[in-house]
């Protein structure tokens, strides 16, 4: 049980107290996953990425196994998502 209370701490801290973390979208690999967090930190929300855990084992950058989500506070989801919603990757 402490594991649980450590693991509540860490995503208040990764959240910055706004609510329960919501995703707001997911990005095909670590690049794209840096540089959508910085967008959205400039504009100020707070993001914490959450990569598949075989991405991190193997050291995959794409395809379902790179996929990376972005994580939110609930209080910041609804302006993340439309900034989100602004980024371009040139997947089309």
């Amino acid at each position: 049980e402490p594991e649980q209370e450590e693991t509540s701490s860490a995503s208040r801290v990764a959240t910055g107290g706004g609510g329960e973390p919501v995703c707001i979208g997911t990005v095909d690999g670590p690049l794209r996953a840096e540089i959508a967090r910085t967008y959205l930190e400039q504009a100020g929300v707070t993001v914490h990425l959450r990569a598949e855990s075989a991405s991190s084992l193997y050291g995959v950058v794409s395809g379902p196994l790179g996929v990376v989500q972005l994580w939110v506070p609930a209080t910041e989801a609804e302006e993340a998502a439309r900034l989100f919603g602004e980024l371009d990757f040139g997947t089309d």
